[in-house]
């Protein structure tokens, strides 16, 4: 079958999302960045990316009851505009335009909290897309499968047609055990030969997998 879909993965793909260096940025050393990466980005943020908590000061205000030595510096790190380290990635964005012109349809596939989502919506290429599935509204998260299928069975997608991008292998395999081809996103280069060799094999084939 010809590819019809393309679905995206947003953070890593289209925006950078590098929570190590935001702490950097913010000046934390070594040994309190390490902390809050352990205890806010590989785990409460994952909570928000699931829909348990809807802006960025409930996530705050439960971490620090339940991090009470660290409350200082969970409060300087999830500021209001912590949402800001979702940055757009210009060329990836303008690929995403490019392939709707040229008429496939593009999708979002993401782990993405509520917060997240109020701030990178702003970002053009969300005008152009056919559709997208966030976790936080599905309170389920990639790699579980239930996340894809929500995604096929909303915009009526047939798995074959459709291509996933994300730059996490273990959501790719849980794309591809949903009949989806898919991608693992490094950069924009690669990615772009890799769907431009699945479309020019796809188009080479009929319906019956003879030459067309």
């Amino acid at each position: 079958m010809a590819i019809k879909n393309v679905v995206f993965d947003l953070g890593n793909v289209l925006v950078d999302f590098d929570p190590p260096a935001y702490l950097l940025k913010c000046g934390f050393n070594a040994e309190t960045a390490a902390h809050l990466l352990a205890d806010v980005f590989s785990g409460a943020w994952q909570k928000g990316d699931a829909g348990d908590y809807l802006t960025v000061r409930a996530l705050r205000d439960d971490l620090c009851k339940s991090h009470p030595a660290q409350k200082k510096a969970i409060r300087r790190a999830l500021r209001p505009d912590c949402v800001r380290m979702h940055v757009l990635r210009p060329a990836v964005a303008d690929w995403l335009c490019d392939l709707k012109k040229s008429g496939c349809r593009v999708y979002l596939l993401s782990n993405l909290a509520k917060y997240s989502h109020d701030y990178v919506r702003g970002y053009p290429f969300f005008r152009v897309l056919d559709g997208a599935v966030f976790s936080y509204r599905e309170r389920v998260c990639k790699p579980d499968e239930r996340i894809y299928r929500i995604l096929l069975e909303r915009y009526a997608l047939v798995p074959e047609e459709t291509v996933f991008l994300d730059d996490s292998a273990e959501n790719v395999a849980a794309a591809e055990r949903c009949g989806m081809q898919a991608i693992v996103f490094t950069d924009l280069a690669a990615a772009k030969a890799q769907l431009e060799a699945l479309l020019q094999r796809e188009s080479s084939f009929d319906g019956k997998g003879n030459d067309a």
